[in-house]
């Protein structure tokens, strides 16, 4: 199953960066022949920036069948690094060309505006950046007192400015749009781009999609809610264990913008949905003080927890290794999986952090659930002296938490000759 998942990813990648910008190329080939190299170059660098850019779009909406497929951070790292590299081409393309007049103006309003959005968006939005320097995690917190999340949200967005205007910028030049057969591609790209892209924003019909009300918020920590959803349209969403959805307060300014959440308990559980979620932010701090009552946007499910079990052999052991507010989707993990061998580590900076004691001590009383928790991390020995005996070859390691921790293990657990295929994290370093 899971050379199955390595090759769709494979596929993925290929028709992504290789066979959609195809057809606009092959299209090409005949009527620019007789151009200069630098002239080609120049077109040819432009036209697969700009497919690249409406595939990042494209990315951007959360594809529903695509998650389950590679998981969502996967996709967000493939969004990122298809904006990265057609920024790059788009820069090959100015350098390249020597256009003048509105169609200079265009390409050159668009390419500023692309510059800045990314290096904005590296800062604000790309956690693998912030996690690996000291100086960008420092930026990014003073950077954040300032633009909240909605303001990050809407800048973003701007993207679809500078495809607009690199839209423009092609049907002004008039040897390219006598090239018919590049101009029907060209347009229908376009087209079913932002087709899919309003239909993202604009449906909020789609099966998984709800309109929810709060049924309690109440703090179970200092810094931590619990989040209890409700609604005649529970039903609609699609959710496995482990799954994290997308949560957005139309009526409450600074949640308009939808923001993912792990969940703690299934509805088919409860008969509610169920978030702890930290204030770390401007978005989940005012998160604090939205009332019972309240209407609140829900999209999900997302996530390859279920998926990634449900690959392996049944009898296959389960080690979760996690720490800090990354436990939440252990514990719809543990509830559904509980015929599995389960050993779990949960480790957070301060006691009162430590999340639903309870139930985890009772679980505990079960034959097959192992669970250890305290304050502070667990020695590399203590872990593996509470792991099974075939823990080499017959389990599965889940893990979550701070990027470090996740690092750390997946490193610890590569040296001990685990194999990769038997390990699964989801964070978000994009």
């Amino acid at each position: 199953m899971f050379r199955k998942l390595e090759f769709s990813s494979l596929i993925i990648w290929s028709v992504f960066f290789v066979i959609l910008p195809l057809p606009l190329i092959l299209s090409l080939l005949t009527e620019i022949h007789t151009l200069g190299s630098q002239q080609q170059l120049s077109i040819y660098s432009g036209t697969i920036a700009y497919t690249w850019m409406l595939l990042a779009v494209f990315l951007g909406t959360r594809p529903h069948w695509l998650d389950r497929l590679v998981g969502l951070p996967n996709i967000y790292q493939l969004h990122g690094i298809l904006a990265t590299a057609a920024l790059l081409l788009a820069w090959l393309h100015k350098f390249s060309s020597h256009a003048g007049g509105l169609i200079k103006q265009t390409g050159d309003l668009a390419l500023i505006i692309l510059t800045i959005i990314l290096i904005y968006s590296f800062l604000l939005l790309s956690n693998w950046l912030t996690a690996h320097s000291i100086i960008f995690k420092a930026l990014r917190h003073s950077f954040e007192k300032v633009f909240k999340h909605e303001f990050t949200l809407w800048t973003h967005r701007l993207n679809l400015l500078a495809i607009a205007l690199i839209f423009i910028h092609v049907q002004l030049i008039g040897f390219v749009t006598r090239i018919t057969p590049f101009m029907i591609l060209f347009d229908s790209y376009s087209l079913v781009t932002l087709l899919i892209y309003l239909k993202f924003k604009l449906n909020w019909y789609r099966s998984d999609q709800a309109e929810l009300t709060v049924f309690q918020n109440k703090q179970i920590s200092a810094r931590i809610c619990e989040l209890t959803l409700d609604g005649r349209q529970l039903a609609k969403l699609q959710l496995l264990p482990g799954d994290f959805i997308f949560l957005a307060f139309p009526k409450i300014k600074e949640l308009h913008e939808p923001h993912p959440f792990s969940i703690v308990a299934l509805p088919v559980d409860t008969g509610k949905l169920k978030l702890a979620i930290r204030a770390d932010g401007d978005f989940t701090t005012a998160l604090a003080k939205v009332k019972a009552g309240t209407q609140v946007k829900v999209t999900g499910g997302y996530g390859r927890y279920q998926h990634f079990i449900d690959e392996q052999p049944s009898q296959a052991n389960l080690v979760i290794i996690t720490g800090g507010i990354g436990v939440t989707p252990s514990f719809s993990v543990i509830k559904h999986n509980l015929s599995h061998q389960i050993y779990f580590f949960y480790t957070t900076h301060h006691v009162s952090e430590l999340l639903y004691l309870d139930q985890l001590k009772q679980w505990n009383q079960l034959n097959n659930f192992h669970g250890y928790w305290q304050k502070g991390r667990f020695s590399d020995n203590f872990v593996v002296e509470h792991l099974p005996v075939d823990w080499k070859k017959a389990t599965l390691f889940l893990l979550s938490g701070p990027t470090p921790l996740i690092n750390h293990w997946q490193a610890f657990l590569l040296k001990q000759q685990v194999k990769p295929t038997c390990i699964f994290k989801e964070n978000f370093s994009w």
